[in-house]
């Protein structure tokens, strides 16, 4: 712990990430008339929807690397 002039500043509790996604959900609602409640679960559907098409992309990434695998054990097989 620091001594006195000499301490690391405490948290903000009411500036950090949360904070922020509470009044950006806030504002959203507002601006679209729509209640907080449906404000969160619309974007907690787009995130999910997101979270998705990352998997997809992924998977799809891990498919070409499985058929590039196979192709160059299958080229070792005919060269034995």
């Amino acid at each position: 712990m620091g001594t006195l002039f000499n301490q690391t500043p405490r948290k903000d509790y009411f500036d950090n990430d949360a904070v922020k996604f509470l009044d950006t959900v806030k504002t959203l609602a507002r601006d679209h008339g729509l209640t907080v409640e449906e404000t969160c679960r619309i974007l907690e559907l787009s995130m999910k929807i997101d979270d998705y098409d990352r998997k997809d992309r992924q998977l799809a990434g891990l498919g070409r690397l499985i058929k590039n695998l196979t192709e160059e054990i299958s080229m070792l097989k005919e060269k034995l």
